[in-house]
């Protein structure tokens, strides 16, 4: 039988999830901060959180299937000047590489106060790539990117092992201080997350496949579903915002959400 105490939960995370993965704030801060103060358990929000966002994942794989079609039709040449899969593999390889190496470390920076940390590092950065901006792009199109520009993107996506720090916000950030054109930027940013994201879930599936009761599925099913719905339903929406917004307006409600926490905190010990 199904428990209304750990669906209704699960509805709250995939919503938060299905929102905030498409902007440059932390997905996976605010889903830590969530489950802690809805009281979930800590092994059952760690299985909860790769289901939802698979879910996500899985909605971005969606929304970009047709160019990233498009990309496996380019041939894999070094000297080939159209964006293809090369320079998504670079994009990616340091963070998987580092994310291996040092799974139990990072693991350990999954709680509340590190959160907080990541947040307003990630919100300084976000201004900073706002300020420092080239005044005048240098790529105009998706597949103008070149090998250098994903490897440093790839570089800078690597502070999204820090959870909070916002692996969206770092790629945008990086592609915005290339001279690489925002609304190209943002596209790359989500396309490279797709694999990224999506070998990270099944990765940690694995991992905590034994913690996982028979019981817990359908909590975690649901949870996947509200994240996809949500995700497809604001995922063209928000990706106009991030183009249209300045990012130092997501630095704003990340330094916002951290004071808000503090207070909580503070005043309520909730956290």
């Amino acid at each position: 039988m199904i428990d209304i105490y750990t669906i209704i939960p699960s509805i709250i995370i995939g919503l938060i999830e299905g929102v905030t993965e498409f902007l440059p704030i932390s997905s996976t801060g605010h889903m830590i901060i969530a489950s802690h103060w809805l009281g979930i358990e800590k092994n059952n929000a760690n299985i909860l959180e790769i289901f939802i966002q698979l879910g996500s994942s899985s909605a971005i794989l969606y929304f970009f299937r047709k160019k990233i079609i498009e990309m496996l039709k380019i041939k894999i040449v070094i000297k080939n000047n159209k964006t293809n899969v090369l320079h998504i593999f670079v994009s990616i390889l340091p963070t998987i590489f580092l994310g291996v190496v040092f799974y139990q470390e990072i693991k350990l920076l999954f709680n509340c106060n590190n959160v907080i940390y990541a947040l307003i590092l990630g919100g300084f950065f976000l201004i900073i790539s706002e300020i420092f901006k080239p005044k005048k792009y240098q790529t105009l199109y998706f597949n103008k990117i070149n090998l250098f520009q994903s490897i440093i993107i790839g570089l800078f996506q690597i502070l999204c092992l820090c959870p909070g720090f916002s692996r969206s916000g770092a790629t945008i950030g990086a592609g915005i201080l290339l001279g690489i054109k925002r609304s190209v930027a943002i596209n790359f940013s989500f396309i490279i997350s797709i694999p990224l994201l999506m070998g990270a879930s099944f990765f940690e599936l694995i991992n905590n496949f034994n913690d996982i009761k028979q019981s817990d599925y359908p909590t975690f099913f649901i949870g996947f579903i509200i994240s996809f719905i949500v995700s497809i339903l604001c995922i063209k929406k928000l990706l106009k915002i991030i183009n249209k917004t300045s990012l130092i307006f997501f630095a704003i409600y990340r330094f916002i959400i951290v004071g808000l926490i503090y207070f909580i905190k503070y005043f309520y010990h909730i956290v």
